[in-house]
């Protein structure tokens, strides 16, 4: 299985199993309240990730804090929009984290 598939199917069977943090930030609680998006409905987003959702990662968390974090960013349809979707997996204590959700933005969009 490719890593994206595999970071996918872990990840689902750990929200599954033990459901999933969302990260306290305040663009993904803003995000959610104006859109008036559900933790359930987020958790049905998170289930329904494919592979060709996914645009960067699987990767170690970057931050040295979080040793033995894997992380992935995904743009799926959700709500008529397109998400940013930030996932992070720990397998040794099967956690789940949405590190972000809000609206996907282009890296290649400058603001003028």
């Amino acid at each position: 299985m490719d890593p994206v598939g595999l970071f996918l199917h872990e990840m689902k069977e750990i929200v599954e199993k033990n459901d999933f943090i969302l990260v306290e930030r305040e663009a993904s609680l803003e995000f959610m309240a104006d859109l008036g998006v559900t933790m359930v409905e987020l958790r049905n987003v998170i289930l329904s990730l494919k592979p060709s959702d996914c645009f960067d990662g699987p990767e170690r968390d970057r931050d040295p804090r979080f040793t033995g974090w894997t992380v992935a960013e995904f743009s799926p349809e959700a709500f008529g929009k397109t998400l940013y979707l930030k996932m992070s997996i720990k397998l040794e204590v099967e956690r789940c984290k949405c590190l972000s959700v809000k609206l996907y933005r282009d890296r290649k969009e400058v603001p003028t």
